[in-house]
């Protein structure tokens, strides 16, 4: 689903006009409703805002538009020719990221829970 869709959505269900949203993110409302709309690109920071005023995650309202790719040439997979190196693209979104490393963190902890349990 597109990212202007949830937020248009998440506004709606939160009962917030686009001048209440222009409001609460201290901008005009002509502002808002431009970035809204997709008019005007919202930065990743703006997200973070946005999120924030909706009281909801960013990840429930943005989806990366444009994937990042990290390319790494990784010659210890096999070869394909004498000089060839084998390249592998990896889409990478920043709040995708997050919410694993939050993740993550939180099974980290149950784990240290459950060793010492394990110990007792």
């Amino acid at each position: 689903m597109n990212e202007k869709v949830k937020l248009i959505r998440m506004r709606k269900l939160r009962g917030f006009s686009q001048k209440d949203m222009a409001e609460k993110l201290n901008m005009e409302a002509s502002g808002y409703c431009r970035r809204e709309t997709g008019e005007t690109k919202i930065s990743l920071n703006l997200w973070a805002k946005i999120a924030e005023a909706l009281t909801c995650q960013i990840e429930d309202i943005y989806e990366e538009d444009v994937n990042q790719t990290v390319i790494f040439n990784d010659s210890t997979v096999g070869s394909f020719g004498e000089n060839s190196t084998n390249t592998v693209n990896i889409n990478i979104s920043e709040a995708i990221i997050e919410t694993y490393q939050k993740y993550i963190r939180k099974l980290e902890e149950e784990i240290a829970e459950l060793k010492m349990l394990k110990k007792s």
